[in-house]
């Protein structure tokens, strides 16, 4: 009985906290990997266990955090942050982040100086949805009204402003971000347009189009004058506000005799971070988005090519680990630091995998989630964002009646078993073998696959303490143990 009383008091006093400072996660009580079907539980699920079948049941004391998400780099994006875009599902996945594109400029100042706030009021909504489901918002702001253009109010809204009325977008932002910034909201992460860096495309309006053919640095320069008009506006509304450099498109590597030349692309569109930073806009944000996607087809499972990076399956893993090491070398070539970076569109993408599911390329494109996870990890990234979770080009994690793919699977497996972790190093010790050591608090983890298809036997450091598969299924573990293009996860103590 003085037990049963304890642990009554102990839910009191949890469930107290909770109302006071936010969600229970059981993740943070967890020091192992959590099932597929882990999630972070709310006050309600806790209380309803009264009603359910009988247990059994683990109360864990509540991690607080003030509705903050826990930092892990792991996220998707949802077209709505709703119920019906997936937001069960993610937050089942324990998912920190995910990424609305979202604010369009024209619809809330339609008219200079006049704002109409009531064009937020379905996304304000959404935006409540992800914060009290404990989630971090990357919200992309895009859409120039005709009456700032800077060609003459005749140009698509999706390009640039005209420098006149950079201080007046810089005034929307301070209005914005002193808006929803602050609960019920908490914005913290501000992306200023979408793959601007590309030249305006026809019947596409959340694509581009800063992107200027003509110039040396594909607008970069002039993009830069929109930092400076908008940076200091944003801080002065929100000192934490965290200013993104839109997600870059780079389409190619616009080095000497890389990416581009190789496949005969115009190197210019692709030098617009060179053309921002050569402006001195460096002091202008505080970190840069970009997008990484690699490509396969039915029939060539396992297998993902991105010339335009020289980048492949069989030669550097994901496209991902190229770009990181562009960015970060320009940033140091120009000697702007303390920047972060995030991907805030990566996918395998398969265009003849639509219409029909084809489990051979499903299971090929959870293989690639743990693979993308894993580099972002080691590249030391604040954030990757699947892209998306109900699709583009076959990139779904979820079916269109909300079931889940293997991909997932894959991808709250995970968020579960490297949430935490932190990049080692890089495994290079076996010959056509891709892998990183990571640690986690009580543990020592390899993720590894097959970089050249075959089958490899690898000798380990000494038989496991746990090995699981991509999508968390346990494996035998073994002082020697075979690999193939299947990601697996390894656990040794520290």
């Amino acid at each position: 009985m003085k037990a049963i009383k304890i642990a009554v008091v102990i839910l009191l006093i949890g469930s107290m906290l909770f109302l006071s400072f936010g969600q229970v996660n059981t993740a943070a009580a967890f020091s192992g990997p959590l099932s597929p079907s882990s999630s972070v539980v709310s006050l309600s699920s806790v209380v309803s266990l009264s009603n359910a079948a009988a247990g059994p049941y683990f109360l864990y004391m509540p991690f607080i955090r003030n509705n903050y998400p826990t930092q892990t780099i792991f996220g998707a994006e949802m077209r709505n942050l709703t119920t019906a875009g997936g937001l069960n599902q993610m937050v089942a996945a324990s998912s920190t982040w995910t990424r609305r594109n979202g604010v369009v400029w024209s619809s809330v100042e339609p008219t200079e100086g006049v704002y109409d706030w009531s064009a937020m009021d379905g996304l304000a909504t959404e935006l409540q949805n992800a914060y009290s489901d404990g989630m971090q918002v990357i919200l992309i702001v895009r859409s120039t009204p005709e009456w700032a253009r800077k060609m003459a109010g005749t140009g698509p809204d999706c390009g640039p402003i005209s420098s006149s009325k950079m201080a007046a977008f810089g005034s929307f932002m301070h209005d914005l971000v002193a808006r929803y910034s602050v609960p019920p909201y908490n914005v913290k992460y501000w992306e200023l347009w979408n793959e601007e860096d590309a030249p305006y495309v026809s019947g596409n309006p959340v694509f581009g189009c800063w992107g200027d053919p003509t110039d040396a640095y594909g607008g970069g320069g002039y993009y830069a004058e929109m930092l400076k008009a908008a940076y200091p506006q944003i801080k002065a509304a929100d000192p934490q506000a965290q200013v993104l450099v839109g997600g870059l498109l780079l389409d190619c590597d616009p080095r000497p005799n890389a990416g581009c030349a190789a496949v005969g692309h115009d190197p210019r569109q692709d030098k617009f971070l060179e053309g921002i930073l050569l402006n001195g806009g460096g002091d202008y944000f505080d970190g840069v988005s970009f997008h990484a996607y690699d490509y396969t087809a039915v029939g060539l499972e396992g297998v993902y090519i991105n010339p335009n990076w020289e980048s492949a399956w069989n030669t550097t893993g994901p496209v991902e680990g190229a770009k990181i090491g562009y960015i970060q070398g320009l940033l140091d070539q120009y000697d702007v630091r303390g920047k972060f970076l995030i991907n805030t569109e990566a996918a395998l993408l398969c265009d003849s995998c639509k219409g029909t599911y084809n489990t051979i390329s499903e299971n090929t494109k959870a293989s690639y989630v743990v693979q993308e996870f894993a580099v972002a990890i080691a590249g030391n990234l604040r954030a990757s964002i699947w892209f998306s979770v109900l699709g583009w080009r076959n990139s779904n994690l979820l079916k269109a009646n909300l079931t889940p793919l293997p991909a997932y699977t894959a991808l709250q497996f995970a968020r579960n078993e490297l949430g935490n972790a932190t990049w080692s190093r890089d495994i290079t010790e076996y010959t056509g073998v891709k892998g990183f050591e990571f640690k986690r608090s009580n543990r020592r983890i390899w993720v590894v696959w097959s970089l050249d298809g075959a089958t490899h036997s690898l000798n380990l450091p000494g038989a496991p303490l746990a090995a699981w598969s991509d999508l968390g299924s346990s494996i035998s573990p073994a002082a020697s143990m075979d690999i193939d293009l299947n990601p697996v996860y390894l656990e040794w103590k520290p």
